[in-house]
């Protein structure tokens, strides 16, 4: 036959305190291991920390871009990266010694409809407070992988090749800085650039000329007159329509040397239209 047993007030309360104290040293036990194997609890709606470091069939990102941008006329230097080409809920960089430097992780109703792409550009500090040489030891030449998950859970991988190959600043020619030009269209002209900012010779892939109305950002969108060109390497000169020119008008130009790594040197000039 089963018994049963029951405590009177004081037995009850010398129990409990007992099984309370057993209990707490038993979960201070369980928490110390987690801390020392470094376990870290989190709730099931959290992101799983190690989903950029997903198992299964890989799927190769086709667009994985890391670069450096120098403008010579302003001194200052940034990191840029361009990750596009699938739809990921999850993105990770990783510098050639396993560093992790990027994390992209969208939330809620983003996570749910996920995300194609990503461009981003860092915070671009005058080289007298960072200079060329430290966001170069900041950012090691290599192989930076990236990881992360598809929308349909699928591993995602890829790699950006990173270098300290920065171009030498483009010199232009035509206009000066402060020039007057005619509103009836007329040419941009620039030097080559055939070195980098240490004086080796460079793979020159191309120049972009960014001529832009120089007037306060439009508050209703993006449409503040710009004209945006690639040209070939061999190319040391743009034409500028009429039809973009405006009379009495002051426009910023940018002429900006592209070398295969996606580095990328900028000279900026401003003139004014008769």
């Amino acid at each position: 036959m089963s018994k049963m047993y029951f405590l009177s007030d004081a037995k009850s309360s010398k129990f409990l305190r007992r099984a309370f104290w057993v209990f707490g040293l038993s979960a201070m036990a369980v928490i110390v291991f987690c801390l020392v194997a470094g376990i870290v609890p989190t709730s099931a709606s959290d992101d799983d920390d190690n989903s950029c470091s997903s198992r299964g069939p890989a799927i190769q990102l086709p667009i994985t871009k890391l670069f450096i941008e120098h403008n010579s006329t302003n001194e200052d230097t940034g990191v840029h990266g361009a990750f596009d080409g699938l739809n990921w809920q999850r993105l990770c960089v990783y510098d050639p010694n396993g560093r992790q430097v990027l994390d992209v992780a969208p939330k809620r109703q983003l996570r749910t409809l996920a995300m194609s792409g990503i461009f981003f550009e860092s915070r671009e500090p005058p080289n007298n407070e960072v200079s060329i040489e430290q966001i170069e030891a900041m950012f090691p030449e290599g192989l930076y992988s990236v990881r992360g998950r598809t929308l349909d859970g699928k591993r995602m991988t890829g790699a950006a090749t990173f270098t300290h190959d920065i171009p030498a600043a483009p010199v232009i020619t035509f206009p000066q800085d402060a020039g007057i030009v005619s509103p009836n269209g007329f040419a941009v002209m620039w030097n080559h650039v055939t070195t980098d900012l240490d004086g080796d010779p460079i793979n020159r892939t191309g120049y972009e000329v960014i001529i832009t109305k120089d007037v306060p950002n439009d508050p209703n969108g993006f449409s503040r007159p710009t004209y945006d060109v690639h040209v070939l390497p061999n190319e040391t000169s743009l034409s500028v329509p009429s039809e973009f020119l405006e009379p009495n008008t002051r426009y910023e130009l940018e002429v900006l040397v592209l070398e295969v790594s996606g580095n990328q040197t900028i000279t900026i000039v401003h003139f004014v239209t008769q």
